[in-house]
């Protein structure tokens, strides 16, 4: 008896069932998950020899996949670096944010920040490297029409500093420009832990030995106790 005699006869037919559609949600967080892999193996990459160690043919001989898959989830190398440095002034700024305490007075909440900074900078050096680390995109000119200004400025971290230079100067009724304090802050900061990362303090103090001189000058000198 043929299938149409069948159905049209009533009696039962065995079909079988594969699994239902993906709903968006699915798919979104399956899209996520294959972009984290990627990135998680772009930084194995870079662990080994930098930016120049990363390809999408390395990714993908790293995580398994053909040479074409990563390709699905960054059209190209520059947008998949430019991920991994979004990722990495993400991490920063939270954990500058994370030392904030409302209740706290604004010269403690400067101090907070200052220390945050510099034990960032010692604990999380591929991220910082990411960040501050120069390299030159394949083709800038897409990546200014894709990301625009986004490429050159990551401002969440700097957001904090300004925003806590700036809490300090209106509690205590400084004069000066938080705006110049916040990036003489920033400054500082960023010397210190690149003096580090480069593996240039050789002349007798070690970049733990240096924070908490490093955070008194900045206090007493561009956030002074009193006149």
């Amino acid at each position: 008896m043929s299938t149409a005699n069948q159905e049209n006869d009533g009696a039962p037919i065995k079909r079988r069932r594969g699994r239902p559609p993906a709903s968006a949600e699915e798919l979104e967080v399956a899209h996520a998950a294959a972009r984290d892999r990627i990135c998680n193996a772009a930084l194995t990459l870079f662990d080994r020899g930098g930016i120049d160690a990363i390809s999408m043919r390395e990714i993908a001989g790293v995580i398994g996949s053909s040479p074409m898959m990563p390709y699905k989830y960054f059209p190209t190398k520059d947008h998949l670096l430019q991920d991994l440095r979004t990722r990495a002034f993400l991490q920063f700024e939270a954990a500058l944010r994370d030392v904030l305490d409302d209740a706290q007075t604004g010269r403690t909440n400067l101090e907070k920040v200052l220390f945050a900074y510099l034990k960032f900078g010692l604990r999380e050096r591929r991220a910082y490297r990411l960040m501050f680390d120069y390299w030159v995109y394949d083709s800038p000119g897409r990546m200014i029409e894709d990301f625009g200004d986004a490429i050159r400025r990551q401002s969440g971290a700097w957001n904090v500093v300004l925003e806590v230079v700036e809490g300090y100067f209106t509690e205590t009724g400084e004069t000066g420009d938080p705006m110049t304090a916040a990036h003489l802050i920033w400054a500082s900061l960023h010397g210190l832990v690149s003096l580090e990362a480069s593996r240039k303090l050789v002349f007798g103090r070690d970049y733990r030995e240096l924070m908490a001189p490093m955070v008194a000058a900045i206090m007493n000198g561009v956030a002074p106790t009193s006149r």
